[in-house]
């Protein structure tokens, strides 16, 4: 039996690789999430080995996030203020993912009850109450950037099955084709079209 989409998307997988990529409501400004060696959390313009997360079920819709090259866990405190520490706090560094039907993530803090946010604390404050905040969708993207200097440990002979050349074009966030893909392909060969 089919198991759903799902499978094809890694979203199966108790540990995932991935870069959380968010934009503006009308892609003015797109970004990544970056937890930094030093546990500031902040926004990449581009995948970087500091954006690349490894994002690990820990319970029933809740993931636990890692900086792969940080080696700290995503936290929030209870102004909803993003950091990254080096030891795993099952109260502070738990989300419950929910996966929505546009294909984006949102991550809740289970025990603050707040969306993980790239947005400014200006931002934060201008929105409270209302159903979402900004830059606060992710879409889980496959990593594209060489990681040789990054340790994955047990994951080491992780491989990715993707043509990197798809990917290498900035992403087209207002295109029926963000990546690309059908630009890369030959034009449709079919016999009705030869007549």
């Amino acid at each position: 039996p089919d198991a759903g989409p799902h499978l094809n998307y890694g979203w199966g997988e108790p540990i995932r690789l991935r870069h959380l990529y968010t934009a503006s409501k009308h892609g003015l400004f797109s970004c990544f999430l970056r937890i930094g060696a030093d546990g500031r959390v902040d926004a990449a313009g581009s995948q970087s080995p500091q954006s690349l997360l490894e994002i690990r079920a820990v319970a029933v819709r809740t993931v636990a996030i890692k900086g792969v090259q940080s080696s700290r866990y995503l936290c929030m405190d209870e102004a909803g203020r993003l950091h990254g520490q080096l030891r795993y706090s099952t109260e502070d560094c738990s989300f419950e993912e929910e996966i929505r039907p546009d294909g984006y993530n949102v991550y809740k803090s289970k025990k603050h009850g707040i969306s993980v946010s790239l947005s400014s604390p200006k931002q934060r404050q201008q929105f409270k109450g209302k159903d979402f905040l900004p830059l606060s969708h992710f879409l889980p993207m496959i990593n594209t950037v060489p990681v040789e200097s990054a340790d994955f440990g047990e994951y080491g002979d992780y491989s990715q099955a993707f043509e990197p050349e798809v990917f290498s074009s900035p992403l087209e966030t207002d295109s029926m084709d963000p990546f690309g893909i059908t630009s890369k392909l030959s034009p449709v060969k079919s016999p009705s079209f030869q007549k």
